[in-house]
């Protein structure tokens, strides 16, 4: 069943993880010039970075065609009279899929894994993305997201599996495995207090947290919620948020190696 976005989505969620990424960026000693956006985040991420680089070329990845048209609609919504004549808007491409031609020099990620079912072959797509010493950011939901839920469903004999909620250093493996060097994973619980379930689901899947649940029985699960919250609250809701950083290495052929050249340091009299 295909779940799509709620009629007001609120991207607080995405504002938080981008605006954590994004002060992470002044460890960059260059500015990318070819930035690959894979997910629409509600342009939360396309705003800073377009903020901090201003002359960046940006393309935008996802095949959830309800998050790419949010995010544009806001783009245009917030648009000066010059940006509308110039048509001053990242390119959308309708697919999970970024070229695997080595030509960005960034690619970032605001929860681009959450509704896709392979992390593996996503992060070698990544990486074939990306020039040599081109750098990949991303966020993610860990394993402990929604334990208060999860402990609730498990009492009432709901089988729920969140196979998409991934542990920080697992990532951080197939970081390395994918021809990352020095990977940076790291994480922190944030806790949501909610007053209505209705606003938590729909939060869920704006965050598409809900999309990579897989339930024996929706609905009962929704009913236990709903109930929940009426009678036994379950207001605090935790989320593992997990953030990741690597550089792509520089792959040579087999049986060679760099060689650098180094001018001569000059003879200081004293």
């Amino acid at each position: 069943m295909m779940i799509t976005l709620p009629n007001h989505p609120d991207w607080f969620l995405q504002a938080h993880l981008a605006a954590t990424l994004d002060e992470r960026l002044t460890i960059l000693k260059q500015p990318p010039h070819k930035i690959f956006l894979a997910a629409a985040d509600g342009n939360e991420s396309y705003r800073l970075l377009k903020i901090r680089y201003p002359h960046a070329q940006f393309q935008e990845f996802d095949s959830r065609s309800d998050y790419l048209a949010a995010a544009q609609s806001l783009r245009k919504a917030k648009q000066n009279w010059w940006q509308k004549i110039s048509g001053d808007l990242p390119v959308q491409i309708h697919s999970d899929q970024l070229p695997d031609n080595a030509m960005a020099d960034m690619v970032w990620s605001n929860l681009g894994l959450v509704h896709q079912d392979n992390p593996r072959q996503v992060i070698k797509n990544w990486a074939s993305a990306l020039k040599p010493d081109g750098v990949l950011f991303f966020s993610h939901f860990g394993p402990d997201t929604l334990k208060e839920v999860m402990t609730l469903w498990r009492k009432h004999d709901i089988i729920v599996k969140a196979q998409r909620l991934l542990d920080m250093h697992d990532l951080g493996d197939m970081l390395l495995h994918n021809g990352f060097y020095d990977p940076v994973t790291d994480m922190n619980m944030l806790t949501l207090q909610y007053t209505t379930v209705e606003r938590f689901i729909d939060d869920m899947i704006t965050a598409g947290i809900w999309q990579t649940l897989q339930f024996d029985n929706e609905i009962e699960a929704v009913r236990i919620l709903a109930d929940s919250w009426q009678h036994q609250p379950v207001h605090h809701v935790t989320l593992e948020l997990l953030y990741g950083h690597g550089v792509k290495k520089q792959t040579l052929p087999d049986h060679t190696s760099t060689i650098q050249f180094y001018s001569p340091s000059q003879s200081v009299k004293s």
